[in-house]
């Protein structure tokens, strides 16, 4: 577990207790939430997603949202990737989901 000391209100020192292993295993799942709070955030709710797959929308809302989540999917996927290479806890803390922008359409 990662613990901030502070003293009068100034962080005074961070111990990090957590094996790499843990804090690797934490980051990838914070970054999963994070892509599907993105996809959230955007309008996308499950029935949504199911429709634009089963091409019920227009075609080109369907392409506008199937190619939303694919960009969410490969932002995560990024993050994913470099948790996994991080040598260090602070490595893998380091790496931060970063949302695309929402396409016009959704």
């Amino acid at each position: 577990m990662k613990q901030y000391i502070f003293e009068n209100g100034q962080l005074v020192s961070v111990v990090d207790n957590r094996s790499l292993a843990e804090a690797i295993s934490l980051n990838i799942e914070v970054n999963r939430e994070k892509a599907t709070q993105a996809i959230q955030a955007a309008g996308l709710d499950e029935s949504t997603q199911q429709n634009a797959a089963l091409g019920i929308y227009s075609p080109e809302r369907c392409e506008a949202i199937k190619s939303y989540i694919s960009a969410c999917r490969n932002e995560y996927l990024r993050c994913k990737a470099l948790i996994l290479a991080a040598q260090t806890n602070d490595e893998a803390d380091a790496v931060q989901f970063v949302a695309p922008p929402v396409p016009e359409g959704i």
